[in-house]
């Protein structure tokens, strides 16, 4: 059963947590994977006054946990960029948890909030508890299922829930469209249609409830 959460996470020692409890100004996830060994690269925006901008990328800079810090302006207090840790230990927890981050964002105290979309059955208790296990402090605020005919269909949820399970919307990925659509007896264009429809329904889903 595919569902769609609401998190609270709040990860010990990092970035966010000393950014977030430091300035009021919410940070926006667009995309978090894992980087290395242990780290992780988040491609994150911010929309606010340019010099609060620029102390709170100097702060972040100066983390012991940042490798490297890349950003752009964008106009009008919108700043976009690419931060890099040698460690993080919510993106470990994300990969191999079946679930995928739709979106995250600071909501102040050394909090995220995050959307999580889930995969199978007990992947997102899995998730809660990788997350913990890491020292993460998490709450779960709200949980809707997504497998209604309106969202997605029998198959469609059913062709998702094996992609995450096999690793296809890992980074990197652990499996490719090719030899899942040869598990699933059919050709790879099928799986791809079947895929690409899902997906479109389950963002159009999510955004239709923000």
């Amino acid at each position: 059963m595919i569902m769609e959460a609401s998190l609270g996470v709040k990860v010990p020692n990092n970035w966010v947590s000393a950014v977030g409890n430091k300035y009021p100004t919410p940070i926006k996830f667009i995309e978090c994977m894992p980087y290395g060994d242990e780290g992780g690269r988040g491609f994150i925006e911010v929309d606010t006054d340019p010099v609060l901008v620029n102390d709170m990328i100097e702060d972040i800079r100066a983390h012991p946990s940042i490798c490297r810090v890349d950003f752009s302006n964008f106009g009008e207090g919108k700043f976009s960029g690419s931060v890099i840790t040698n460690k993080c230990v919510a993106c470990r927890a994300l990969t191999g948890s079946e679930c995928f981050l739709a979106s995250a964002r600071t909501i102040g105290d050394g909090w995220c909030e995050w959307k999580v979309i889930s995969g199978g059955d007990g992947s997102l208790a899995n998730l809660v508890k990788r997350l913990k296990d890491a020292g993460c402090e998490v709450e779960v605020r709200s949980i809707t299922r997504l497998n209604d005919a309106s969202v997605i269909t029998r198959r469609q949820e059913e062709v998702v829930s094996i992609a995450l399970r096999s690793g296809y919307y890992d980074y990197p990925r652990r499996t490719t469209i090719r030899d899942l659509a040869k598990r699933m007896n059919v050709s790879p264009s099928t799986l791809g249609e079947i895929l690409q429809r899902a997906e479109k329904n389950i963002v159009e889903a999510y955004f239709k409830r923000k």
